[in-house]
């Protein structure tokens, strides 16, 4: 049988989920965060209208949203939709997976990311700033950049008409591939309703992108950051490397602080994201930025270690990276090409895109392939 086909029915139930889910989310609390005292320059948005019947109170939703995608790429959602019972349960498993013994996590890695590349990654395995040049200087002499410190889980579509491997998902422990299921099929919702709100702040008609999604290729991951108390960090080792992601949108449900962005790619200034604890973190993925004709931001983000004066611990983050159909072709949207702002970019298929950027991400090509420029741009 198919994994992540087919769902037994499961044996847990939402209240207790609830009950699980609260408990497990001291074992990953931090603190909740700080600016310093200051205005983030990551706005908080209210998103309820988008599920109401007011197209005028979805249009003022929209015209927010549409604001933050142009300033800085990344805002919060708050009122969302999404059920406080399932985010619980997905979070108490999520954290039931990753306390499992090393031996049985590793037997979820891919045997070849080519024909995989989704499953379990051990602390260390992943350098996301190898495509970007920012976390320090870089020279011939330079040591080579330590691992992320972060262990992760990811799983791709189960629909077989996608186009990607069948999905693989851990049987245990209990009732994780029925949580990550229930989250991956909401937080795609999701997704759809911030994209119905894209479309209208950008003069589209609501279901513009809604063609390019019936077989999309999107992925979930968790990342789970240790406690660093009592353990040696690498030399320019951080909780996770400067990087921007890959396709249209990704919805972020984080466990504490410590998400950083930067609009400068050059000598980057960091602001910290508020966290807001029943809210996710949207940003936009490189394929929306060419997609609008660079008119959207897509923003560099990190996620740094705890300060030496903070008392963080365990950090644990839920990622929905939504891509499209595999197959999609992505050419500038037309309200994004004026006289003054003429198309920046060829014609690409989201699939061929998202490998670019895959291999940019591992060191693997160049690391602006995915965003070249057509000739006289």
């Amino acid at each position: 049988m198919r994994i992540g086909l087919h769902i037994d029915p499961p044996s847990w139930s939402l209240t207790e989920g609830r009950a699980r889910g609260m408990a497990a989310r001291e074992r990953s609390r931090s603190p909740r965060g700080e600016t310093n005292g200051e205005a983030s320059i990551v706005p908080i948005i209210d998103i309820s209208a988008l599920s109401g019947d007011s197209q005028a109170a979805k249009l003022e939703v929209a015209k927010q949203l549409g604001q933050a995608c142009e300033d800085i790429g990344f805002f919060v959602v708050v009122n969302h939709g999404i059920p406080k019972d399932l985010i619980e349960e997905a979070w108490s498993r999520t954290l039931d997976f990753f306390d499992l013994p090393l031996e049985e996590k590793l037997t979820h890695k891919t045997d070849d990311e080519a024909k995989y590349p989704y499953g379990y990654s051990a602390l260390g395995g992943e350098i996301l700033s190898k495509g970007k040049e920012v976390d320090g200087a870089k020279s011939s002499s330079a040591k080579p950049a330590a691992g992320d410190m972060k262990e992760m889980m990811q799983i791709g579509p189960k629909d077989a008409n996608s186009g990607m491997p069948p999905r693989r998902i851990p049987s245990s422990p209990a009732g994780f591939s029925e949580a990550w299921d229930r989250y991956y099929e909401e937080a795609n919702n999701l997704a759809r309703r911030l994209l119905k709100a894209f479309a209208l702040a950008l003069d589209l008609e609501e279901d513009f992108f809604e063609s390019r999604l019936d077989r999309h290729i999107s992925a979930m991951r968790s990342n789970n950051y240790p406690d660093q108390k009592g353990i040696v960090v690498p030399e320019g080792s951080i909780r996770c490397s400067a990087h921007t992601d890959y396709g249209t949108v990704t919805i972020l449900k984080s466990g504490g602080p410590g998400l950083q962005v930067s609009k400068d790619k050059e000598c980057p200034t960091w602001h910290d994201v508020p966290f807001v604890e029943d809210g996710f973190v949207i940003n936009l993925g490189d394929l929306m930025r060419r997609w609008t004709n660079d008119k959207w931001s897509s923003t560099l983000h990190r996620v740094v270690n705890p300060p030496a004066d903070k008392a963080w611990g365990r950090r644990l983050a839920i990622a929905f990276f939504h891509n499209l159909n595999k197959d999609a072709v992505v050419e500038a949207i037309p309200s994004c090409v004026t006289d003054s702002r003429p198309a920046l970019y060829d014609p690409i298929v989201a699939g061929e895109f998202l490998m670019l950027k895959h291999l940019a991400s591992n060191g693997k090509a160049d690391p602006h392939a995915h965003l070249k420029q057509r000739a006289g741009a």
